[in-house]
């Protein structure tokens, strides 16, 4: 007979610490995934706003009213129609947006802030007349790739670049 191998206490520890070490390395990931998820649906929220505001200008010749104007407000900004930004669009001829897209703000510092009382937002202002906008905003990770880095971010007509808004 064959005596049964005898399972020592360090030989469990090891196998507890092993499970542990990629139980963590697992939760590291999907934070990491997670945060980056965000980024991409903030970047789409913006671009589909810059689309809006472009389909604004063309009708009306200049971009709409703002100053330091949380996007997505649902008291201020909630829809964008033929006549600006409002609360509501029902009573709007032509609706550009009926429901403009808030920053998801899960993960954000709080670097970009705007409104009353001040929140996390995507931060729009006319500028130049009615001839453009900025709008800023702020991102956990930096995209090198597409020019953009971790934290304040701006978005004028036709592309976005790093840093505030000037």
């Amino acid at each position: 007979m064959d005596p049964q191998p005898k399972v020592t206490l360090v030989e469990i520890l090891v196998v507890v610490a092993i499970i542990a070490l990629v139980g963590m390395l697992a939760a590291v990931a999907v934070g990491s995934a997670r945060s980056k998820e965000r980024d991409a649906t903030r970047l789409s929220n913006v671009r589909q706003i810059q689309s809006a505001l472009e389909d604004y200008f063309n009708e009306n010749n200049a971009y709409p009213e703002g100053e330091a104007l949380p996007l997505g407000d649902s008291a201020q900004s909630a829809c964008l129609g033929i006549t600006g930004f409002h609360a509501d669009c029902s009573t709007e001829t032509a609706t550009i947006i009926r429901v403009v897209p808030r920053t998801y703000e899960s993960g954000l510092p709080g670097k970009v802030t705007c409104g009353n009382p001040a929140r996390k937002a995507f931060c729009y202002s006319l500028l130049s007349e009615g001839n453009a906008y900025a709008i800023q905003f702020e991102l956990e990770n930096a995209l090198p790739g597409a020019g953009l880095q971790k934290g304040v971010n701006c978005a004028v007509p036709g592309k976005m670049a790093a840093g505030a808004c000037q």
